[in-house]
């Protein structure tokens, strides 16, 4: 599988994550999903995957594209903010991301169904920024 099949596998799962996420937001009402666990522990699982799937990402363009391998999540984008592939605000925003993934894995009782709601509501713009970002340095890659 050559490089950009692999990137383009992992955007294709974000996107199916956001396209879920954004039709459950949009067809039940924030009290419907605040008050069913299941539903929550979904948008948990979609949104912790997309993240994930975002950290592939990143560390897979840093190994091929940048020789060089990021000792974490937040690493590997500091390494696309100095390579110009991400600006500074969008490094605070992807780490933010990266922050919530950890809060979900290692702290998940410390997130609450209104944060979760929160992120999945108004915050799936993110995702396609990064997105964006990634296959406009593909396009351009040697």
């Amino acid at each position: 599988m050559s490089q950009n099949e692999i990137i383009s596998r992992k955007i294709a799962f974000i996107k199916e994550q956001i396209s879920e996420i954004d039709s459950l937001i949009k067809n039940k009402s924030r009290e419907e999903i605040l008050k069913d666990s299941w539903l929550i522990k979904g948008l948990k699982y979609s949104l912790q995957t997309a993240i994930e799937a975002m950290i592939d990402i990143t560390y897979h363009i840093c190994a091929k594209h940048f020789k060089k391998a990021p000792v974490d999540a937040r690493d590997g984008l500091g390494i696309l903010l100095e390579n110009n592939l991400i600006t500074e605000r969008d490094f605070l925003t992807f780490s933010q991301m990266v922050g919530f993934r950890n809060r979900v894995v290692h702290g998940y009782e410390q997130v609450s169904a209104e944060r979760v709601y929160e992120l999945a509501a108004n915050e799936l713009l993110d995702f396609n920024r990064f997105i964006d970002l990634v296959l406009e340095y593909i396009r351009k890659a040697p």
